[in-house]
């Protein structure tokens, strides 16, 4: 079974993107695949490079990181979304996210929901 999901929530707030990244691990526990991981809305804030979470906090973005260099799971950021939060001040792509991270628009989302067997959404 191949699956897209999209992360609509920030890191540290509620609990949809913890959620999210459970479940994509579990999926691959299972043998099954993630076409990519998009990230829309306020879920881009899970992308910011220079973000850092708070001592007792869980650092949700560097655990994306991880699941990304240990399956292979492409995380995309919208560029629309990214915008509208501030994050495109003229810096490249790189600057702007952390690494394992790409910038892209709907279509890359498009593309890999018709190319996946489910989509589900995580949203508080």
């Amino acid at each position: 079974m191949r699956y897209t999901l999209l992360v609509l929530s920030p890191p540290d707030s509620g609990s949809s993107c913890r959620h999210a990244l459970e479940f994509a691990k579990a999926v691959c526990l299972a043998g099954h695949e993630i076409v990519c991981v998009f990230f829309y809305d306020a879920g881009v804030l899970t992308a910011v490079a220079g973000a850092e979470p708070s001592a007792d906090e869980e650092d949700l973005r560097g655990n994306w990181q991880a699941f990304a260099q240990d399956t292979g799971t492409r995380l995309i950021a919208c560029v629309a979304s990214a915008l509208r939060f501030g994050l495109g001040d003229g810096r490249s792509d790189k600057e702007r996210c952390r690494p394992e991270f790409a910038v892209a628009g709907l279509g890359e989302f498009v593309d890999a929901s018709s190319n996946s067997d489910r989509l589900l959404t995580f949203a508080d």
